[in-house]
């Protein structure tokens, strides 16, 4: 068998996306191992797209024991609260080479990564993709979405490209951008204006545009969140940002949330790192943000 010249990534979190990411880059040929907590040394993994499907056998370790295998790339794609833990038994071990994807919602999980290890190569990547877990091993592709990836330190953004081809030549629409900081603040910016909503009203994404209370809620929060974007240096509009929360609620009517998935599992929710994130920033800054503060204060007391 040749071996492959393809760069070897690890997959930290093989839920919807980064299952998905698995099989995209897999089936264009590049070596795939899947980091968790394993309970055999493979696992087999189904893409169901439309009409097609496609399905790989992953070789998996148990990333709190197992000594890593060589590898160029490592994709971080657990839920943003896990992302800490998740590589704290790797931190110690991971070559400074090694370049870590965060392919996450939210924000603020880097400070902690670079806090314990300032000398990581960290590249957050944002996606509008639509996948979702049939069951534990198969994933249906609903929207195939837009991806973009940069990095923090300009000087890495030659390997954000480099990835970005890497992934376009997968299947999986791609672009490289240098300003990965705004864009993830705009999609933070949605997140916060939808995802805690779908949880206080118990509904879809879609039914929030029926609810004048919601409405008005969406306006405050991207208010709230354009005031701190505009004071970390950032162009940004309330208006502008209540708009695109509204066209993404359009877009995903029929979806349930994330975060109203995970309240309604009993599951620990992003809260703390959408519109908590936020509440940290507005702090450094002395902007209020009160309707921001409710819903994070609502949504962590379902929690308990």
């Amino acid at each position: 068998m040749a071996v492959s010249t393809r760069p070897h990534w690890l997959v930290l979190g093989a839920g919807a996306i980064g299952g998905l990411w698995a099989l995209r880059l897999a089936a264009a040929g590049h070596p795939v191992t899947l980091l968790g907590r394993q309970a055999a040394p493979t696992r087999r993994l189904v893409l169901e797209d439309g009409n097609h499907s496609l399905s790989h056998d992953f070789p998996c370790l148990d990333h709190r024991r197992a000594q890593l295998p060589a590898a160029e790339r490592l994709l971080v794609a657990t839920k943003a609260g896990a992302t800490a833990d998740a590589l704290a038994p790797l931190l110690p071990a991971l070559p400074a080479t090694l370049p870590l994807v965060l392919l996450q919602n939210g924000m603020g999980q880097e400070a902690a990564l670079l806090a314990a290890r300032p000398d990581l190569v960290l590249l957050p990547a944002i996606t509008t993709a639509g996948v979702f877990c049939r069951d534990a091993d198969t994933r249906v592709l609903a929207g195939a979405g837009q991806t973009r990836i940069g990095a923090l330190d300009a000087a890495q953004q030659p390997l954000a490209d480099t990835i970005a081809r890497e992934w376009q030549a997968a299947g999986l629409a791609t672009s490289a951008v240098t300003d990965i900081a705004a864009q993830r603040w705009q999609k933070l910016a949605v997140n916060c204006a939808i995802n805690p909503l779908t949880v206080r009203f118990r509904c879809r994404n879609g039914a929030l545009l029926d609810n004048p209370e919601a409405l008005a809620l969406m306006e405050a929060v991207c208010a709230e969140v354009a005031a701190v974007m505009q004071a970390e240096g950032l162009a940004a509009s309330g208006d502008a940002l209540f708009a695109s929360a509204q066209a993404v609620a359009a877009a995903t009517a029929a979806n349930t949330s994330s975060m109203l998935a995970d309240a309604e599992a009993g599951r620990a929710t992003e809260i703390d790192f959408l519109n908590g994130h936020v509440l940290r920033c507005a702090a450094r800054h002395g902007i209020a943000c009160p309707v921001n503060a409710a819903l994070v204060t609502e949504i962590a007391a379902r929690a308990h």
